[in-house]
């Protein structure tokens, strides 16, 4: 008896054995996401994810392109090179209201009033300003006209009782600023990081303001964009890499010293600079309440036609 149920065991645990070479665990087919970006210090989250094999993890195989511009970004998406970019938040306002179809499906750089400090409008050191009243009918640069920035220091001046409207902008790179300001060029300059710790660690410049103190709350100042149909079709292997990226940006925000070595990697920053650089607030939670003030703004200013939802610019449920 002891040896008939040896051997029905050998039978089973053969006939077992069997079946399994025959019919082999299947792996989830990986889904190929091309991704673009300019190396900036808000893409933390996004190479963390990728060191730690987040987005493997989660079924994704990510390519990546570097791209030199938020435009080049643009471009990239709507041919169709690249599926998913990441740029800033006013750029992908403006290629909405002009019928673009772009989502947005993840969230950059944040601002958080009276705590992100990661860029501000920079004055001479020894200049007679003390608040963004002292601007009007002066000269003042931002790497683009209608900016973020420079529509956040044209809001604090009108809510300041003053008149925005005589403030001559100009556009100037940021890295540009500190010299134009010694050479009188201009009267101050909306700056961002890394540019606006190298000025001042030299001594030549100091903040004035944080012109994003403009806006209310949460601010959203890049996205991570696809266009509708692509995302739409692609609903699943979007929500995972926001998924990962929204795990990564909780890592990131508080470990921002272990982010160093992976920003200055990707961006070629000096290691000194990265140390000492103000660095972004990654957005965590997303929704349009983050978006619309600055939809508002744009359209009071004019670098817009007209305001819309914010809602629109959200892939919508299924």
């Amino acid at each position: 008896m002891v040896r008939q149920l040896a051997l029905r065991a050998v039978v089973v645990v053969a006939s077992i054995l069997a079946a399994s070479s025959a019919t082999p665990a299947q792996t989830p087919a990986m889904t190929t996401i091309r991704f673009i970006g300019a190396p900036g210090d808000d893409l933390a989250a996004f190479w963390y994810a990728q060191s730690k094999g987040m987005f493997e993890k989660a079924g994704l195989n990510i390519v990546v392109d570097k791209a030199a511009s938020g435009a080049v970004v643009s471009q990239a998406i709507v041919g169709g090179a690249d599926d998913i970019g990441r740029t800033s938040l006013n750029s992908l306002i403006a290629a909405h209201v002009h019928d673009i179809p772009f989502v947005l499906i993840a969230p950059g750089a944040i601002h958080e009033k009276n705590r992100s400090v990661n860029s501000g409008v920079l004055v001479a050191a020894n200049a007679p300003f003390k608040s963004v009243q002292d601007l009007q009918g002066k000269t003042v640069s931002s790497t683009e006209l209608g900016s973020i920035g420079a529509l956040g220091l044209r809001t604090m001046i009108d809510e300041q009782g003053g008149d925005s409207s005589t403030v001559h902008f100009v556009e100037l790179p940021s890295g540009a600023i500190s010299a134009a300001i010694q050479q009188g060029r201009i009267d101050a300059g909306i700056s961002s990081e890394p540019a606006m710790t190298r000025d001042l660690a030299t001594g030549k410049v100091r903040v004035l303001a944080d012109m994003l103190e403009g806006y209310p709350g949460v601010t959203l100042e890049a996205a991570y964009f696809a266009m509708h149909d692509w995302a739409a079709a692609n609903r699943d292997a979007v929500q995972r890499f926001a998924r990962v990226l929204r795990q990564a940006a909780i890592y990131a925000n508080a470990h921002v010293a272990e982010m160093l070595p992976l920003v200055i990697a990707n961006t070629g920053l000096e290691p000194d600079v990265a140390a000492k650089m103000h660095h972004a607030t990654l957005g965590i939670d997303f929704n349009p309440s983050q978006v619309q003030p600055i939809v508002d703004v744009c359209a009071k200013y004019k670098t817009i036609p007209r305001a819309f939802d914010a809602h629109e610019m959200f892939l919508s449920a299924p």
